[in-house]
């Protein structure tokens, strides 16, 4: 089944259309958007994560960097999903029952991945807490009946903050790691959390939030 791709907008939000042939040439339009679950950061807690950031990004110049205005925390990711089901996300967001409540988000340190001389991920660690983890595995709870895979790996919560895929000489940056790796960043309470949608552009994502969910109401 052949298919084009053809970029687009819904209700301000950027998607794609793809167009399907059938085997006796129907053609059928399926509108989808790259869509995740996380915690949008207050602006102070960006400021402080971006001002740490600084002597990192002069001596690592082959880090794609996330902007300050992008700093958030994922906590699901779902991927290419069809407007019409993300519509049905937002529902299930909004009415499941999930058992959290506000708590306190502590980010302390920076880390990377993976272990050992290469760098592919540069992160903020989040402290972990038994609230971040209920409401973890609430949201899963609540897309599971949507079709929307659940995670296979333990839920590891870290705030990416940027990517690489140059050969690069880290030393320095290493040693800066290694005595920033234990730094207390910010901490903030969470009273909510978001869907966001995604879109790749050649200067990096952009985010837009399509639904805020009170950790309260859910």
């Amino acid at each position: 089944m052949p298919f084009s791709l053809a970029a687009g907008t819904f209700y301000g939000f950027n998607v794609f259309r793809s167009l399907l042939f059938t085997n006796n040439l129907t053609s059928i339009i399926i509108e989808t958007m790259r869509i995740f679950v996380g915690i949008r950061l207050d602006e102070a807690v960006r400021d402080r994560i971006a001002a740490e950031l600084k002597p990192f990004k002069a001596i690592a110049n082959s880090i794609r960097w996330t902007e300050s205005r992008n700093i958030h925390l994922t906590l699901k990711f779902i991927g290419e999903a069809a407007v019409a089901k993300t519509e049905l996300i937002k529902e299930a967001l909004w009415t499941a029952k999930i058992p959290a409540r506000t708590f306190t988000l502590k980010i302390v340190g920076f880390g990377k991945f993976p272990v050992g001389d290469d760098l592919h991920i540069f992160w903020a660690g989040v402290e972990d807490s038994p609230h971040l983890q209920e409401l973890f595995a609430g949201i899963e709870d609540a897309l599971a009946p949507l079709a929307v895979a659940r995670e296979t790996r333990p839920f590891n919560p870290h705030i990416t903050l940027g990517r690489n895929k140059a050969h690069f000489n880290f030393k320095p940056l290493f040693e800066l790691l290694a005595a920033k790796q234990d730094i207390f960043l910010a901490e903030f309470p969470v009273t909510c959390f978001q869907l966001f949608s995604s879109q790749l552009t050649p200067g990096g994502p952009q985010y837009k939030i399509l639904q805020e969910i009170s950790v309260e109401q859910s």
